[in-house]
């Protein structure tokens, strides 16, 4: 009986404890650029010639925030640009927009693309390359590349 009692009372903690920190587990916008891609390319080599391919990943190595479609090509400025020990840091602040914002997402070793509108509660970008890093094809190595709401910026720097 004294095991059974024990085991109820473990758990009504455990559900006392979510209940108390289940403010905590709100939902907020993030969107972050994937590190790497998959892609398949296909070349036509002309007369004598034959194709091969690189076996080099796809890896992420820039992001560009516009304001509007990327085809309208509104490319915006980052805000800041500190610089840490190992790492540039660039922060976009994106103030409410009846055209919204979208991120476009590059990789080395392909011009393939990734694209997405953000949310509309996303109001801020970052972006950390590594300081003095760079592919062969002089793309920066992207460490991170994401958007969050105020909400989850806010969580994050407290």
């Amino acid at each position: 009986m004294e095991v059974k009692r024990s085991r109820v009372v473990s758990i009504a903690g455990l559900l006392a404890t979510l209940l108390v920190n289940s403010g905590d587990i709100t939902a907020y916008a993030q969107v972050a650029c994937p590190q790497n891609i998959s892609v398949e390319q296909k070349a036509a080599a002309p007369n004598e010639w034959s194709v091969d391919y690189s076996k080099a990943q796809a890896a992420l190595s820039s992001a560009t925030i516009f304001e509007g479609p990327p085809e309208e090509q509104a490319s915006l400025k980052y805000d800041d640009e500190r610089t840490a020990r190992d790492a540039v840091i660039q922060t976009w602040e994106l103030p409410a927009s009846e055209r919204g914002y979208w991120i476009v997402c590059g990789y080395t070793n392909t011009t393939a693309q990734l694209r997405r509108k953000l949310p509309n509660d996303v109001r801020a970008c970052e972006v950390a390359l590594e300081k003095g890093v760079t592919f062969g094809d002089r793309g920066a190595v992207v460490r991170r590349a994401r958007c969050t709401s105020v909400a989850a910026a806010h969580k994050a720097a407290h």
